[in-house]
């Protein structure tokens, strides 16, 4: 409820929401119109998962892309597939994307696991590629402070804020009734809002995912006051 009060309350013309297959949307979309892109493509086979959604997917994402523009990929562990999250960031790279950087996602809860034959798995995946050149990253907007403050004047001129790294501590909002989980593999607001200060996008532009779930990249954009275009097939 929280997520479609927050869209219902934007202007139409920030937002553009497409309730049909992302190949099918993204064949709406011009070319070169695009900020920024985040997302999570669905990384189960039961959720329809295949490397040709995945190939097919990117190749069209880099097409709508501006030059010199960033995509933020979250992709989460498998049991049976444990090389399947860096399969699908080559599949980015063969879409014509540079991989750029690879974050580590630190989780605040996870689901336990029962027996002694694998760990809790507290992690996931967000590859960073680029369109093009580099663009410059906006590092500090996701700053972290010093623990030893006798390093703030020696290596941050007085300013208390460091580089985060590529290792995020997100966590979920704490949730009381399982029917305020709109999605069962959601991520939370924190972790779009970090990619859109991060990439140093601007009021005005346009930040779009293809497999938008329940919208979190729209509210992270809506935020951040930012236009976002959304595909998701399941209303």
């Amino acid at each position: 409820p929280q997520i479609t009060d927050i869209i219902h309350s934007m202007p139409l013309t920030n937002i553009k929401i497409y309730n049909e297959d992302c190949i099918s949307g993204l064949s709406k979309l011009s070319e070169d119109t695009i900020s920024l892109c985040i997302t999570s493509p669905p990384y189960k086979d039961e959720d329809n998962f295949s490397a040709s959604l995945i190939k097919d997917t990117f190749t069209q994402v880099f097409r709508v892309l501006k030059n010199n523009s960033l995509l933020f990929l979250n992709f989460g562990h498998l049991a049976g597939f444990k090389s399947r999250p860096f399969e699908v960031a080559q599949l980015a790279q063969t879409a014509g994307f540079t991989w750029q950087e690879t974050f580590v996602w630190v989780k605040n809860h996870y689901k336990p696991i029962q027996g002694n034959r694998r760990v809790n798995n507290l992690t996931e995946f967000i590859f960073m590629f680029s369109k093009g050149d580099m663009p410059e990253l906006n590092r500090l907007s996701v700053g972290v402070k010093y623990k030893d403050k006798s390093n703030v004047n020696r290596f941050a001129g007085g300013r208390d804020l460091k580089c985060r790294g590529n290792v995020w501590r997100i966590p979920y909002d704490t949730i009381q009734d399982k029917r305020q989980k709109l999605h069962n593999d959601r991520f939370p607001l924190g972790l779009p809002e970090n990619c859109i200060k991060l990439s140093g996008v601007k009021k005005g532009l346009v930040v779009f995912d293809p497999f938008a779930g329940s919208g979190t990249t729209g509210v992270a954009a809506r935020s951040c006051g930012i236009k976002f275009i959304l595909i998701e097939k399941n209303r």
